[in-house]
């Protein structure tokens, strides 16, 4: 196996350049540093690429990396009492004007105050579209305790936001033309940043991140290497 190839199966190594930036963008958002979010989303893919010839018939295989990527987090993240802020070191879209990006630096920066609790199931649950049972069942908690520590999660936000809890808004995207079809569940198409403006600032900041992160040319490449040394080192 080479450095710049993750072994003889190419339908794997075409999937992992389209799919690792998005799940990268997930974990980023997930809990606000980059280097944990580059070790699990690094872990999910060395275990997809050892169960390959199974997930590769899934309508969507990234939604069982995903899975495997919080997992991974979580046993890091959880054990944390406060969130991580540092700020992130990424570069900055092409298409965002300098609003935009400082207007989803802020949000990022709010996120970063939560408890990793807080952020982690806010963020499974309003960009992922996990259910409260789905977020329990994959972190350890109650369902109660998940629906509590979105609750929180939101009035912080919304409070240090200035949004009222019945606020609409007709805001324009953060970043222009990126397409939504990579988002959750409960993606723009399905719910509307219209109906729920806290939402659509979570949306619009992802999406930034995202072409924040896709900004790196050499994003995937480094990754690549960084997984064949993984496979070669059984990791």
């Amino acid at each position: 196996m080479t450095a710049g190839s993750v072994g003889p199966r190419p339908d794997f190594a075409e999937f992992f350049a389209y799919a690792y930036p998005a799940v990268l963008t997930q974990a980023i958002m997930l809990c606000g540093d980059r280097a944990d979010a580059e070790d699990a989303t690094q872990e999910a893919f060395v275990e997809a690429y050892r169960v390959w010839d199974r997930i590769a018939a899934y309508d969507v295989p990234e939604a069982w990396i995903r899975r495997v990527m919080v997992q991974r987090l979580w046993k890091v993240y959880r054990k944390r009492k406060t969130g991580q802020e540092r700020l992130l070191q990424l570069p900055v879209p092409a298409q965002a004007s300098p609003e935009q990006t400082a207007e989803a630096r802020e949000v990022l920066r709010l996120l970063a105050t939560l408890p990793p609790r807080q952020r982690i199931t806010l963020a499974l649950f309003c960009l992922e579209g996990w259910s409260q049972q789905e977020i329990a069942a994959a972190l350890g908690m109650t369902r109660g305790g998940v629906a509590a520590n979105v609750a929180k999660a939101r009035q912080t936000l919304r409070e240090a936001l200035g949004m009222a809890a019945d606020e609409a808004t007709g805001r324009e995207p953060l970043v222009a033309g990126m397409g939504t079809g990579w988002l959750g569940r409960f993606g723009a198409p399905r719910l509307g940043t219209g109906q729920d403006p806290l939402v659509g600032v979570l949306l619009d900041t992802q999406s930034w991140l995202r072409a924040a992160v896709e900004a790196d040319p050499q994003l995937v490449e480094r990754a690549r290497t960084e997984l064949a040394e993984r496979l070669r080192e059984g990791r």
